[in-house]
């Protein structure tokens, strides 16, 4: 009797377990952690977006956004806290190789997955003011992005710096969000207002809206500076046309950093193939997040910037031809 109820409770206990194992086949999830932005920003809603991507077309990859910011997000992947994050090309390329914000914290686990769209360079000023150079603006009040932003550290002071200024040299200033930046402009409490933003940018939208512009350009020559300090920055026009009813109707030479997504080296090539896979496959459907991603190609989210691939990436862009 005793032997007949063990065998009944083994059985039982067998069979339990093959209840709950999972069926022959399938695959475990993987949790995938997502740096994004800060709220209010383009970077959460596309990092949403990307997430769903991903798991619409990989299950298994259970991606998880959490907020962040250009350079926390680059903090966190150099800490082994984040998988996957936004970034930019000028702040890989200092943290590659340790100069600028990243000076003695330099680190080889970020790694560049793909290409989304354009942060671009853009600084305005009322049309009906002397200002045409960014020399002008010694001694004007100005409206600047709040200190630690990208926008400052690797906008404004390196414009300034290849104009052999600094932030001294401008007149009185105001630090905040880009919307209280534009306030400030309107208010005519400040003379300028520059950030590192799609196009066309809504505080040039929402400027224009109540006085003509006119925009800061970048020459060739001040543009090759801008490299020497940083060469993660990118030549950019905005087109002629795109800021028309504000004022500006001229192409405009400036510059960019790219929004690029980035990986930790120690997350698994075939995660990360996957996830390249999953974004490069079904980028249409970030379009809905910004009209920036309408008709990117394959070409473009690969674009090489000199700066070392996830070798998931690597994988997938190899077999669609894209590299070699």
């Amino acid at each position: 009797m005793y032997r007949i109820a063990r065998f009944l409770v083994l059985a039982l206990v067998a069979a339990s377990v093959g209840l709950a194992a999972p069926p022959a086949g399938a695959q475990q999830k993987v949790n995938v952690v997502f740096t994004a932005g800060p709220t209010g920003g383009t970077w959460t809603p596309m990092a949403g977006a990307t997430a769903e991507v991903i798991k619409k077309r990989f299950p298994e990859l259970d991606v998880q956004v959490e907020p962040g910011a250009a350079l926390v997000n680059m903090e966190k992947i150099r800490n082994d806290k984040a998988d996957l994050g936004w970034s930019m090309t000028n702040v890989l390329s200092d943290a590659l190789t340790g100069k600028g914000q990243w000076a003695g914290k330099q680190t080889d686990r970020a790694m560049y997955v793909a290409t989304y769209y354009p942060n671009v360079w853009q600084l305005v000023v009322p049309a009906s003011s002397d200002i045409k150079t960014l020399k002008d603006l010694r001694g004007k009040p100005v409206a600047l992005p709040a200190r630690g932003n990208t926008s400052l550290a690797d906008g404004w002071e390196v414009l300034l710096k290849v104009h052999d200024m600094k932030l001294e040299d401008l007149g009185p200033k105001s630090y905040g969000p880009v919307s209280s930046n534009a306030e400030a402009v309107k208010n005519r409490q400040a003379m300028a207002s520059g950030w590192f933003t799609v196009v066309p940018g809504s505080f040039v939208l929402d400027l224009g809206s109540t006085m003509k512009l006119r925009m800061i350009g970048v020459t060739d020559a001040e543009f090759a500076k801008i490299r020497q300090v940083n060469p993660g920055f990118v030549r950019h026009v905005i087109k002629a046309g795109t800021y028309a009813d504000q004022g500006i109707t001229d192409d405009v030479q400036t510059f960019q950093s790219p929004t690029i997504l980035i990986a930790s080296s120690r997350t698994p090539a075939d995660v990360i193939y996957k996830v390249t896979k999953a974004v490069v496959e079904g980028r249409a459907e970030f379009v809905h997040v910004s009209k920036t991603m309408a008709g990117i190609t394959p070409k473009e989210m690969a674009q090489d910037y000199g700066m070392p691939y996830h070798p998931g990436a690597v994988k997938y862009y190899r077999e669609i031809g894209l590299l070699k």
